[in-house]
């Protein structure tokens, strides 16, 4: 493992998480080296550590210490294990039903993501009989005017007898939108032989229905939508087809066409998972990472300054969550959102972090904090909200979940309700 776990300055006297009770924090695998001394590492670094200009400069990447130091929000503790994290303060967002699962046809449902085009909303998903993974699990839509009334479900993938399709998100890319769509093999111990692939459905503006799909890359699940680096380029940060827990790799073009890409193994083999980026204010790009390890989890993150062709070895941050997916976003109005389970123990709350500069997020507040119970038991099946997703459209953030891998659900905040946390 080549992971990286920054040092403390010289001379300082920080604070950070502590160690978590053996009582109420079990590991959950062995330790691995690189989280061997996470805590004791992140805890010599301050919440409080400015970004000093002397730190990094427009050709070089911030100071481990600097990335470490994620999560510095006023008032809560620096051990994540003690916050009530249910309690923080609570959007008054408008709330939607997209989808409800239906026993033995699709009581699993998760990977949501939402978009705006052609005049309507389309939401997204993968449902499956019982479980996540399984042979046959499908990728489905519905689409909506006002993201509050949605359509009935349609179908995307279809079912394929022996493997399974996961959404992955939606891609909008010269005036044309494409619904992307990973085919794997399920995860239950039986392989198939065949090659997984990434496959692009083209929106038909005149027909209203997606087109036949194309394979625009092979061996390449998607982690996050493909986005445009600074440099023109597309981007998109995924892992190979093959299993949970594969190499992750960065993928780089699709200018050309929509299948040109250069695919690169990230740093970091084996210990990261859910890859998300951003660009920074300095044209730099800035990606995040779940671990995997002892409990609790703290987001881990990576940097690039040369449009993604290359990233640093992550370094653990002082961030936690839960083991979930993630996803950050640069809102209109330059601030950064991030859209997170920060419980290390459990997928509730759902909540939005922000932050000024794309490095330091200083502010918190929940969009979902009720209890959930799942209906139906199944493969992966645990109680939150799961997976969320952003989308910045008229002034609002539509966020898209899934709860309890069964349901999907949309929570419509207005920006003017995030900016505010910064008065």
């Amino acid at each position: 493992m080549t992971i990286k776990t920054p040092s403390p300055e010289a001379g300082t006297n920080p604070v950070g998480p502590a160690r978590p009770s053996r009582s109420n924090i079990r590991p959950s695998a062995p330790r691995p080296h690189w989280l061997r001394h996470l805590h004791s590492t992140v805890g010599a670094i301050a919440l409080g550590l400015a970004v000093s200009p002397g730190l990094f400069s427009a050709q070089s990447k911030p100071a481990d210490e600097v990335l470490a130091n994620m999560f510095a929000v006023p008032g809560l503790s620096p051990d994540p294990t003690k916050v009530e994290w249910n309690k923080l303060p609570t959007s008054s967002g408008q709330r939607s039903l997209v989808f409800r699962g239906v026993q033995n046809e699709s009581a699993f449902a998760h990977h949501p993501f939402i978009v705006f085009w052609d005049g309507q909303f389309f939401a997204k998903w993968n449902d499956g009989y019982v479980g996540e993974d399984f042979r046959g699990q499908r990728v489905r839509f519905a689409t909506s005017g006002d993201a509050l009334e949605w359509s009935d479900p349609i179908d995307l993938t279809g079912r394929e007898a022996d493997r399974r399709y996961t959404a992955c998100g939606f891609w909008i890319r010269e005036g044309e939108m494409y619904a992307l769509a990973a085919l794997r093999d399920a995860m239950d111990d039986r392989t198939t032989g065949k090659e997984p692939v990434l496959l692009a459905f083209k929106w038909n503006p005149q027909t209203k229905r997606f087109g036949e799909p194309a394979v625009i890359a092979r061996d390449f699940f998607a982690g996050n939508i493909p986005e445009r680096t600074p440099d023109g380029d597309w981007l998109i940060l995924g892992k190979n087809g093959v299993g949970n827990w594969g190499i992750m790799k960065a993928a780089k073009g699709g200018v050309k066409s929509i299948s040109d890409w250069t695919i690169r193994d990230l740093p970091g083999e084996g210990m990261l998972e859910e890859a998300e980026w951003y660009p920074l204010p300095n044209g730099h790009l800035v990606a995040h990472f779940r671990t995997r390890g002892t409990r609790p989890f703290f987001l881990a993150r990576s940097y690039s300054t040369d449009n993604g062709s290359t990233w640093s070895h992550p370094v653990v941050t002082n961030f936690p969550e839960q083991g979930s997916r993630h996803h950050g976003i640069r809102l209109s109005n330059g601030i950064y959102a991030l859209l997170v389970n920060p419980d290390p123990l459990v997928r509730i709350p759902f909540s939005i972090a922000l932050s000024r500069d794309g490095l330091v997020y200083d502010r918190i507040v929940n969009i979902r904090a009720e209890e959930t119970t799942a209906r139906w038991e199944g493969r992966a099946k645990t109680k939150g909200y799961h997976y969320m997703r952003g989308y910045e459209h008229d002034g609002r953030l539509y966020t898209i979940y899934s709860i309890n891998k069964e349901d999907i659900e949309v929570t419509i905040v207005p920006l003017s309700e995030l900016t505010g946390l910064y008065r």
